[in-house]
């Protein structure tokens, strides 16, 4: 791919559009994520939707169909970035799309939300975040939870010490898909329409395998990395949010396929482990056996010294330690030892069931968790303003780069320390070549400029 092939549009430097100003917007890729998001903007007056692509074409012309006159139908997402009639793009693509759409709309003066995990590599994220600051784009990324108000009150809660010094963190997904998980289709002939070679674009060529196309891909490492970087990158931005952190010093993670007898690639059993300044976080895995973590299959936990908060996407609760638990109110253990000696009765350990934080006014508080059209109207609002998003590319890399981290401790089998600051893996050659991956020709990742 070279850059001649694209229309390259001046940037919008410091362009402030007008509250009723109209939004142009394209839809690259047409799954559950992208689909969603044209209902999306469908309900909103001040967004106009003129172009959707895909590399399957039955679902294009099913888009296009749906979304009504005015929109045409790509199957090339260039074709998308040449026209100058489009402010910005949705790309909704598996995640080793992201970074090229991304990139090369920044190049052409467009904004950009990207859905989530950001990248499939630290290498394309990084690369993301240069284009969009080097081109003055706004680029949010798709982890809605940030625009969730109970998320935002977690955070709050959190960051005022509520439940006190937290020094563990832990987050979870549960199914059980045994014994056949997905399956194990044979390869075979693509569908009618369907791009294959455009499909795996950077990856490596393979033959079309069902499992390989639309939801499955997440279990294929060329694709993706698992429910570590699909669910995990949920979990670790909520994490880095309320802890104020955006970089591991290191990670371990184990785990394989013990049960699953199907052809994907992924564990179905994981273990990881990040090391932060002064806490740990955990994230558990299993696709094997669905028994639920504090009542829930998905979720996290932040254990501090006054309290312990569990949240999801319906609710989050409050569960006080009290004096008891805590162990505050017993007697000196030296103390006890010396009465004991001199023949003293020995004084009773005093138990209190007192919290040692403040209940909340209900111990479990149920959300409407849907946050995805106020994040998409958050981005909508940058494109005119040309502040940061509340999911700014920047916060999508970091909370991408912690769980893209995990997957190559995985895989190397072994610790690997992180320097955040640098973006290098210590001392590890091996696990410092997977920051990065080769691309299949003619596709490159785009230089910056």
């Amino acid at each position: 791919m070279k850059r001649r092939d694209f229309i390259l549009a001046a940037p919008l430097v410091g362009n402030v559009r007008g509250a009723n100003d109209r939004i142009v917007v394209g839809q690259i890729g047409l799954g559950a994520r992208g689909n969603y998001e044209i209902d999306v903007c469908l309900r909103m007056p001040d967004v106009g939707i003129a172009a959707v692509c895909d590399v399957f074409e039955p679902v294009v012309d099913q888009a296009v169909k749906r979304i009504g006159g005015g929109v045409a139908g790509y199957t090339d997402f260039r074709r998308v970035l040449e026209r100058k009639d489009i402010d910005a793009v949705f790309v909704s693509t598996p995640d080793h799309w992201h970074a090229i759409p991304t990139i090369l709309a920044c190049q052409s003066g467009k904004d950009v939300y990207c859905e989530k995990p950001l990248s499939h590599t630290v290498e394309e994220g990084r690369r993301m975040v240069a284009a969009a600051r080097a081109h003055h784009r706004v680029v949010q990324t798709g982890s809605q939870q940030r625009s969730a108000p109970h998320y935002r009150k977690v955070v709050e809660l959190i960051r005022g010490g509520y439940i006190g010094k937290v020094s563990a963190v832990d987050c979870w997904n549960m199914t059980n898909e045994a014994p056949d998980g997905i399956g194990n289709p044979p390869d075979g002939a693509p569908p009618t329409g369907l791009n294959w070679d455009m499909y795996l674009g950077p990856a490596p060529r393979v033959p079309y395998n069902p499992n390989r196309f639309v939801w499955n891909y997440r279990w294929f490492w060329d694709y993706s990395n698992g429910m570590l970087t699909d669910w995990g990158a949920h979990h670790l931005d909520i994490i880095h949010w309320a802890m104020g952190v955006d970089a591991p010093a290191a990670v371990y993670a184990t785990g394989g396929k013990f049960v699953l007898k199907d052809n994907r690639e992924t564990p179905d059993t994981l273990l990881a482990v990040w090391e932060y300044p002064g806490f740990t976080v955990s994230y558990t895995n299993h696709a094997v056996n669905a028994r639920k973590i504090e009542n829930r299959s998905y979720g996290i936990r932040f254990c501090g010294t006054l309290g312990t908060l569990v949240v999801d996407r319906s609710s989050y609760e409050v569960v006080p330690e009290t004096a008891a638990s805590a162990g505050l109110l017993m007697p000196d253990a030296v103390d006890r030892l010396l009465a004991s000696l001199r023949g003293e009765q020995l004084p009773r350990a005093r138990r209190s069931s007192e919290p040692l934080c403040a209940p909340l006014a209900e111990t479990k508080i149920s959300i409407d968790p849907s946050a995805q059209e106020a994040h998409v109207r958050d981005f909508l609002e940058c494109i005119r303003s040309r502040r940061n998003p509340v999911a700014d590319v920047e916060i999508g890399h970091r909370s991408a780069t912690a769980c893209l981290l995990g997957a190559i401790a995985y895989k190397v089998g072994r610790r690997i320390r992180w320097d955040g600051r640098s973006e290098r893996i210590l001392d590890d050659a091996q696990a410092e070549r997977l920051l990065t991956k080769q691309y299949r020709a003619p596709w490159h990742l785009p230089s910056v400029g």
